[in-house]
């Protein structure tokens, strides 16, 4: 039977408000629109720094347009809301990234090759925040419908085991209409939408894709 990170985040919830205490969070961010659902379910209950370590994020020109947005919406949505968030941006080994990461031409978006980009995403995050004594740790990735939550809180669970005294906190944020949540708020703070996931081989995904859309005869001219 499948585990229901949903109902294990909001319980978890209810212990941090149980406890009477804000706990340090640090929240692992892939773009805007993915952490605009996320930080409205956890401004209010953590000490919260999100985090911006993304080196599957290509060309460089499309990684600092991701980073600016984030930072961007952050300044503007913690200020509406009366809170101070903190900001991270780590020097980022693209290098290693292209190593590990050989072959992805020859899959897919979604395929086993981007279970390793996201496990090094999640390494590279959770080592920050054991490393900073966070009490805990999470990323937004589980708010969109084309990330596999079951396989994402595994690998994370696996990773707190290296990293114990940083607690993961388990998610689901495309549950409760997590992801349509995060386009409202998007839209409202006018926030940068990308549209491919971030590596290369993705961006070229996209492109053909857009060809092939854009050579089918329309429904009028049939």
């Amino acid at each position: 039977m499948d585990r229901d990170y949903n109902r294990e985040f909001h319980e978890e919830m209810d212990r941090v408000i149980q406890s009477g205490k804000r706990p340090r969070l640090f929240l692992h961010a892939c773009c805007g629109p993915c952490l605009c659902h996320p930080i409205s379910l956890l401004l209010s209950y953590f000490d919260l720094t999100v985090g911006y370590i993304n080196p599957n994020i290509r060309p460089l020109s499309e990684y600092e347009k991701r980073n600016r947005a984030i930072q961007s919406f952050l300044y503007r949505y913690a200020m509406d809301h009366g809170r101070e968030v903190s900001f991270v941006l780590v020097e980022e080994d693209f290098p290693l990234y292209d190593k590990i990461m050989v072959g992805r031409e020859r899959d897919h978006e979604g395929g086993q090759s981007c279970l390793k980009c996201h496990a090094h995403r999640l390494f590279l995050s959770y080592k920050y925040a054991y490393e900073h004594h966070f009490d805990y740790f999470t990323t937004v990735m589980t708010v969109s419908c084309k990330k596999p939550s079951k396989e994402l809180n595994e690998i994370a669970m696996a990773l707190s085991r290296r990293f114990p005294g940083t607690k993961y906190l388990y998610s689901d944020f495309k549950k409760e209409d997590g992801q349509l949540k995060g386009i409202r708020i998007g839209k409202e703070y006018q926030v940068y939408r990308q549209n491919y996931c971030g590596c290369l081989p993705s961006l070229r995904e996209r492109i053909e894709y857009e060809k092939r859309k854009a050579s089918r005869p329309s429904p009028s001219s049939r």
